[in-house]
């Protein structure tokens, strides 16, 4: 079983992510569709067309979106506890300012899926909310979200989740071909997974599932959502994004400078201490479109040497689709 630290060690990567948003690309038949970059297929509610910077599906018009994140096998113990009774799963989602009202099974192409549903607040407005739990070659978790000129109801998602069927793992090129940004692996850093379309974890070690974080990681992620930064300070975004970041809350930063980045001359470099013995960096670009990138990595102190020249040379393959 994956243990608790393997777990928040992934929220670590999931907590670069943005709350989700809206670019949707020309419109499509509601039909079966691969959401490119992982295993899921379906046939979205109508009105929903893939989304160009994340892992599913979005609604232009109501605003509303479906992410696809897909965590390791390992990961299916822990996340199915979560959802094996109303309590539980209260209790979890409650941490993500989610007020959960029913937990259901929903039988999918793939067997059957775990379905909370709910309401979120966010920034004053009260949102829907579904969040299901799939098992197949990953551990598989739709998260819909909708707005509140959306008409999505529990039929129109439960209607949606029988046609999820989840097949094999894309490859790593497949994967990495998804993303939003381009971006290549240097050794000794090694891709571990993409998650929700939109980053991508890399690591140095054998380990996939590290529950001590005893393994150098370096995460490079876009924004998801459609509001442009163009009018803000980029160092302030890199500093508050650094500051959100599990585990690096408490860093202390002895180093910033302008950098090229992202095809950005005037990217942002922030490099100093963990709260812990680690170091880390962290790039920062807004696009012309205003939406950012960035690449962060941490690492014990004494590898800075070893891994620095990787890690530049990651930063240096980073460009904007």
């Amino acid at each position: 079983m994956m243990r608790a630290n393997a777990i928040r060690r992934t929220v670590v990567i999931l907590s670069c992510l943005v709350t989700c948003g809206l670019g949707a690309s020309s419109a499509t038949a509601q039909t079966p569709q691969r959401v490119n970059g992982t295993t899921v297929t379906m046939t979205p509610p109508t009105g929903f067309e893939p989304a160009k910077d994340f892992s599913g599906f979005a609604d232009q018009k109501t605003k509303s979106s479906i992410l696809i994140a897909e965590l390791p096998p390992q990961a299916w113990p822990q996340l199915s506890a979560l959802f094996g009774s109303l309590d539980a799963v209260r209790a979890g989602f409650k941490q993500k300012g989610i007020d959960v009202a029913t937990l259901d099974k929903v039988p999918t192409a793939s067997g059957e899926a775990f379905l909370a549903s709910g309401t979120q607040t966010v920034a004053d407005t009260k949102l829907a909310k579904w969040v299901a739990l799939a098992q197949g070659s990953r551990t598989v978790m739709i998260t819909v979200q909708a707005m509140p000129a959306s008409t999505l109801d529990d039929a129109a998602i439960k209607a949606m989740l029988r046609t999820v069927s989840l097949g094999d793992a894309p490859s790593v090129d497949d994967k990495l071909a998804s993303l939003p940004f381009k971006v290549r692996p240097s050794a000794p850093f090694r891709v571990l997974d993409t998650m929700a379309g939109s980053t991508v974890a890399m690591t140095v070690g054998d380990k996939d599932i590290d529950p001590k974080g005893e393994q150098p990681l370096l995460i490079v992620s876009a924004q998801l959502g459609n509001t442009p930064v163009l009018s803000e300070d980029p160092a302030v975004i890199a500093k508050t994004l650094l500051r959100q970041t599990k585990n690096l809350d408490a860093a202390t930063i002895d180093s910033e400078k302008k950098v090229s980045f992202g095809g950005v001359s005037d990217a942002v470099l922030l490099e100093g201490k963990t709260d812990g013995s680690k170091r880390f960096v962290q790039y920062f670009a807004t696009g012309p479109n205003g939406r950012f990138v960035r690449l962060i990595s941490y690492f014990a102190a004494d590898r800075s040497d070893e891994l620095r020249p990787a890690i530049e040379k990651i930063a240096g393959s980073v460009e904007f689709k």
